[in-house]
């Protein structure tokens, strides 16, 4: 357990110099309706690649791989590594061709304006409003969460630092000064990471004793896992659904100087993301081969090997990356959702001038922090939360990508698909034991009793949505 006072000192300190860090850029940059929102052909390949790590690593990095890689071993790990990089390595390939097809829509709530209409991009920008959302939550309840476990801070105060530092320099700046201080924050993320595991290691008595209980539990080890495949398997799809509709990844698309920039920058963000995921995740191993593990305390499984074996300075370690972490993202996330915001109202009321929309992005980024802070501080699942988001992302997903990359789906075949696999989908995701779903629709399916549920509900959500999308488009030739 850290000292409480180092603790908030470090909070302080971090959220401090990071909110003075921006403030001093955001100074220097032009206070405009497109920079807030989106800084379109203007950023290199390194610095989207930093952007990106550090936009898509935020706390929750620190509770979800342990998490999983506790319940479903190392096999859901590597699926989660793998789920993470996925949607990248797909923006990668299709993020230069949609450049080109839809000019000048910043997000995919935009082209489906531009392919379908008003309604399938209000469709679309509800859904990601929902995960963006979601994330924000999920991320103070994290941090929050983070310096309870370590340090007994309240949740309440810890969320409300971190929201008020973060948002001083992003509802000021907007994406321009996002994009900068996440390229500064990355360089301290996996450097940072790699200590803690090194602590870690060390407290442990040296590398083949912190690997002996690992070498030791078969079930942890085991490659061909059959639970812990599914549950990868349920990830990964749950991971590509979501991160394909975010719109704060959708703007650093828009950002790279060129398509060929995006497709380079995208693939290193992608190689960046694996050995984060795998060291954060690595603590679930530990935490689940100890004799004595209290899987109840999965949710925060790297914190609870730090906090019960490593010395002090290791926890504070953590403590400092899980601000920086949390800085790093929820600047992007509160951005992203002014600009999915203020871009749908530039839509529907063309009108709106240009101060108007500055003016919308910046109360939008304050009020998502005020809406977020108590929710938070209520400390939902951090996984849980994101999962079902992300379930909602999978009914869309393929029908969408679908219709943006060419398929001649109508407007009505988009909203049917949607509408089908929500009703298969939603009902088979499990409750927050992740284990028992709320409606068993396995046996209609001819699936055996253990099969996992949330690997049924997001297969059910790709599935059904393809197929709907695909009987809608023959019938519309017709």
């Amino acid at each position: 357990m850290a000292d409480t006072a180092a603790a908030v000192t470090i909070a302080i300190a971090v959220c401090g110099g990071f909110a003075l860090l921006g403030a001093l850029y955001a100074r220097r940059q032009p206070a405009d309706a497109e920079g807030f929102n989106a800084v379109r052909s203007s950023v290199g390949p390194w610095w989207s690649a930093f952007s990106l790590v550090a936009l898509m690593t935020g706390t929750w990095v620190l509770f979800s791989p342990g998490e999983m890689a506790a319940y479903g071993g190392i096999v859901t790990l590597a699926c989660y590594a793998f789920g993470m990089a996925a949607p990248l390595v797909i923006l990668a390939l299709i993020g230069p061709r949609l450049r080109v097809s839809f000019p000048d829509a910043a997000g995919p709530g935009l082209m489906a304006r531009a392919r379908w209409g008003a309604p399938a991009q209000l469709l679309v920008s509800v859904l990601a409003l929902i995960y963006m959302a979601s994330y924000l939550v999920a991320e103070l309840a994290a941090i929050s969460g983070a310096f309870r476990v370590v340090a007994e801070v309240p949740a309440w105060a810890t969320a409300a630092l971190v929201a008020a530092a973060t948002l001083s320099y992003a509802a000021w700046g907007g994406l321009r000064v996002t994009i900068f201080t996440d390229g500064v924050q990355a360089w301290f993320i996996l450097p940072l990471l790699a200590a803690a595991v090194a602590g870690t290691v060390a407290a442990y008595g040296g590398w083949d004793a912190a690997m002996a209980p690992l070498s030791d539990n078969q079930q942890l080890m085991d490659w061909a896992s059959r639970p812990g495949l599914q549950l990868g398997g349920s990830l990964i799809l749950g991971i590509v659904a979501a991160n394909l509709l975010d719109q704060s990844i959708w703007q650093r698309v828009v950002a790279c100087r060129d398509g060929a920039v995006q497709r380079r920058a995208f693939l290193l963000a992608a190689l960046g993301m694996v050995p984060v995921i795998v060291l954060a995740g690595w603590f679930g191993l530990w935490f689940a081969a100890a004799p004595e593990a209290d899987f109840a305390q999965a949710p925060s499984a790297l914190f609870v090997v730090i906090a019960g074996a490593t010395p002090t300075w290791v926890a504070l370690t953590v403590l400092t990356l899980a601000l920086i972490l949390v800085m790093s993202t929820l600047g992007s996330l509160a951005n992203g959702l002014a600009g999915l915001i203020a871009g749908d109202v530039a839509s529907f009321r063309p009108a709106t001038t240009p101060a108007a929309r500055l003016a919308i992005g910046r109360w939008v980024t304050v009020a998502a922090a005020l809406v977020a802070v108590p929710i938070a501080a209520m400390q939902p699942s951090v996984t849980y939360v994101f999962l079902l988001a992300d379930l909602l992302c999978a009914t869309a997903v393929v029908p969408l990508f679908m219709g943006l990359l060419g398929v001649r789906l109508p407007q009505w075949g988009l909203f049917a698909s949607v509408a089908a696999a929500a009703a298969c989908a939603v009902p088979a995701f499990p409750k927050p034991d992740f284990l028992t779903p709320m409606v068993d629709l396995r046996p209609y399916l001819g699936l055996p009793g253990d099969t996992n549920a949330m690997l049924v509900s997001f297969a059910l959500a790709f599935a059904v949505s393809a197929l709907v999308a695909g009987i809608c488009t023959l019938a519309h030739r017709r």
